[in-house]
């Protein structure tokens, strides 16, 4: 697994879904936006863009394991804030290995495999593996 080290104060963005977060106070302090509205699905409320040091990331994580159907675990996307090209895909605390989180390149293509593979292991239809 190709997965790169970040420092823990370095800005990512993330996009989350506010309705996978059982406490909104883990990204309250930090600048979003709101990227989506779920009008279909009140559950889900809104697809949230917000920019964290990536030592806040396991937090988010902790706070991401609201289950509304299924065993799948929530995750969520983003980047680097100086680097697009660095993407983060972290998985909910409860994704039965204490949260994955991965860091690579966007052209890494065999860690998106891998990320593709563990995410389907986990339930996540694979239409919804869509963060590159």
């Amino acid at each position: 697994m190709a997965v790169m080290e970040l420092q823990p104060n370095e800005q990512c963005v993330i996009r989350v879904v506010e309705g996978a977060l059982i406490d909104k106070s883990c990204i309250a302090n930090f600048p979003q936006k709101v990227l989506q509205i779920f009008a279909d699905d009140p559950n889900w409320n809104q697809l949230l863009e917000v920019q964290v040091p990536f030592s806040q990331i396991k937090e988010i994580q902790k706070a991401m394991i609201k289950h509304y159907e299924g065993p799948s675990p929530w995750y969520m996307d983003g980047w680097l804030a100086n680097d697009r090209d660095t993407v983060i895909c972290a998985f909910g605390a409860d994704d039965g290995e204490g949260g994955r989180i991965y860091v690579f390149k966007r052209d890494d293509k065999k860690t998106y495999q891998e990320i593709t593979d563990y995410a389907i292991s986990k339930d996540i239809p694979k239409e919804q593996i869509d963060f590159l």
